[in-house]
């Protein structure tokens, strides 16, 4: 028999309307807050029941966590006849429900796992673990966030012997949903989510041995985690340890994606994975160097050399016929490229174009001080950098005017170069227009980005109303660890609302 029925209010305030689960002793419930006008989600067991004081108490400790990736508990109530937590709705696919359509990219599997364990780290930091952490309990939002559901009460409400070290427990889960992610079977014990992972000799295979492809990096990730006594390198034994090592793993792949290890983007087609067309887009998707194109089968090295100085005037033409067309249609249409700051130095003809070197951006931040909230959709920042156009960083949406609805100066993404370099070109891609922007630097000796206004960032240069396309051209070169890109007016969004877009930045020295 069920606690509750459809129809039910609950507090004078929520509406009960769906049930969705019923997980370990308790009910879920989704229902609507009259008050806020919202749909949130009930956990609820009989105030009768052994659950019922311990689920109170996790409740209030888990909403201490504040975390934008963990789902919050709004209230914790007992009436009498039901003990409830109410917590946020959001709506989203499990992962459990992704990997039934088979593993993912390895670039989505990572950036998925580091924003867990970065969010399971926040989490710990206020000695609040999960402890029942698999794919069932991982939502993947509309918005490509990730939200992790049932912080601290569903192991309460289960029957699992509850764990000595609650923290190190989810860690291992974490090596375990990496596993799952790059090879769409479980690891673990419990493999009722998933098919389970092959065993050998009572071992599990190490995810290379499953699928062929995966990169060496992760599959170390894995060993690390997971194994009790890894074949290459420490152990890592807590959610922070794993979100720093996939940050460093992201971050490299970023900058070396031409070397001759195996990157992250590699599709390794010929080992038998997937290509592009064959999977889903990752959320961090491949970087644009590419190898050079092999030789043509059956061209011999003598043949192709007694071509080359042909094909070489053949490119050149037509590069240079292009070439011509484009800056005519440039000029033509626009008088210059759009997107090109005011600031832009012209350059005469007989000067040689300088040689632009790539700066990688080591992380990124969203940057809202006060009056603003601290922080802004956080768990999608590194869609701004991955990239990939087609996915964005974006604000929140305001209401009635451009210039964030008259409620704040800005809005916008800290980028940290990992130390001091000398900038002297930003390009930013945006989604939607117009935008109003402003490039802001820290000062040199900065060794933490300035956290309390944007005035502490010094102005370098702005754009007022631009199209999708900018590029801040800096003479002199600026040095400085961390750029702020400050989103001043935001393009609309809808009826009467506006909404900032940033879909790719790139920095060069």
């Amino acid at each position: 028999m069920r606690l509750i029925e459809p129809g039910s209010v609950l507090a004078n305030r929520y509406v009960v309307e769906d049930m969705l689960a019923e997980t370990g002793h308790a009910e879920s419930w989704r229902a609507f807050d009259q008050v806020l006008a919202r749909s949130v989600v009930l956990q609820l067991v009989a105030s009768s029941s052994p659950y019922a004081e311990r689920l109170l108490a996790t409740a209030k400790r888990a909403s201490r966590v504040t975390d934008p990736r963990i789902l919050q508990v709004l209230d914790a109530v007992d009436d009498g006849g039901l003990t409830y937590v109410v917590r946020e709705w959001v709506s989203g696919q499990s992962l459990t429900v992704l990997l039934a359509e088979g593993p993912l990219p390895a670039r989505r599997a990572a950036w998925l796992l580091r924003e867990l364990a970065d969010a399971l780290a926040q989490a710990h930091a206020l000695g609040v673990a999960h402890g029942c952490l698999d794919p069932d309990v991982v939502v993947t939002t509309s918005g490509s966030g990730v939200k992790i559901v049932g912080l601290a009460t569903l192991a309460v409400l289960s029957d699992l012997d509850q764990e000595a070290d609650p923290e190190r427990a989810d860690t291992v889960a974490l090596g375990r949903l990496l596993y799952a992610c790059l090879t769409a079977r479980w690891p673990g014990p419990d493999s009722r989510v998933l098919p389970p992972a092959p065993t050998e000799r009572g071992r599990y295979l190490h995810p290379r041995q499953v699928r062929a492809g995966v990169p060496r990096s992760l599959d170390e990730l894995c060993d690390r985690i997971l194994s009790p006594a890894p074949r290459s390198g420490e152990p890592l034994t807590t959610a922070a340890q794993v979100k720093d090592a996939l940050t460093h793993i992201l971050a490299g792949d970023r900058s070396s994606a031409s070397s001759a290890t195996q990157t992250l983007s590699e599709p390794a087609a010929e080992m038998g994975v997937p290509t592009a067309t064959d999977v889903r887009p990752a959320l961090l998707p491949a970087d644009d160097d590419a190898l050079p194109a092999p030789t043509p089968s059956g061209a011999t090295s003598e043949t192709a050399g007694s071509r080359l100085p042909f094909r070489l005037i053949v490119a050149a033409v037509a590069v240079l016929v292009t070439g011509t067309a484009l800056l005519a249609y440039l000029v033509g249409h626009h008088g210059v490229p759009q997107g090109t700051s005011s600031e832009a130095a012209p350059r005469s003809p007989s000067t040689p174009a300088p040689t632009l070197r790539r700066i990688q951006i080591q992380g990124a931040t969203s940057f809202d001080p006060y009056p603003g909230s601290g922080d802004e959709n956080p768990a999608l920042v590194p869609l701004a950098i991955d990239g990939d156009p087609t996915t964005a960083w974006q604000t929140l949406p305001y209401l009635n005017y451009p210039a964030l609805g008259n409620l704040k100066d800005g809005v916008g993404l800290v980028l940290d170069l990992g130390a001091a370099h000398d900038v002297s070109r930003v390009a930013v891609e945006l989604q939607g227009s117009p935008t109003s922007l402003q490039l802001r630097a820290a000062p040199a000796s900065a060794a933490v980005a300035p956290a309390n206004s944007a005035q502490q960032y010094r102005l370098l240069a702005s754009r007022r109303g631009a199209g999708t396309s900018v590029v801040f051209r800096l003479q002199p070169q600026v040095s400085t660890r961390f750029l702020l890109v400050w989103l001043t007016s935001l393009p609309p969004d809808g009826t009467n609302a506006y909404r900032g877009r940033i879909s790719e930045i790139k920095v060069f020295g």
